[in-house]
């Protein structure tokens, strides 16, 4: 499938080294920062598709098929699945990237957003 955001040269949306103040005491990071990351790399996409404000309205059920561990650099990628004329809908997915350069997938899904107005109507895109 084609990135959205770099045509056939495949580029993370967003890359970011997992740090202390996202991980628990065991050094893997919480899930809840990991969902942050995702939705902002994902609005970051469909705002650019929908030519303005977007807000999530809907995310299928996560899997996670490795854990992220603290200094791993984690790589979140986006591509288009579908435009409508008031949705973007996107597949989202998620590697790490251990210290050691081995990279492990995370977690993939499918993130749906509608474009919204300033008053935060939905409008067409």
């Amino acid at each position: 499938m084609q990135d959205v955001m770099h045509g056939t040269n495949r580029q993370p949306v967003l890359r970011v080294r997992a740090e202390v103040h996202g991980s628990n005491v065991h050094g893997r990071v919480h899930m809840g920062w990991l969902m942050g990351q995702i939705d902002l790399a994902g609005s970051a996409v469909a705002e650019r598709l929908a030519a303005g404000q977007v807000t999530t309205v809907a995310v299928n059920a996560f899997q996670f098929a490795n854990p992220i561990q603290l200094g791993d650099f984690v790589s979140i990628y986006a591509d288009k699945l579908r435009l409508g004329q008031k949705s973007v809908t996107l597949k989202i997915t998620v590697e790490t990237e251990r210290m050691n350069g081995d990279i492990l997938p995370v977690t993939e899904l499918i993130s749906t957003y509608v474009a919204i107005d300033n008053d935060g109507r939905s409008r067409l895109i």
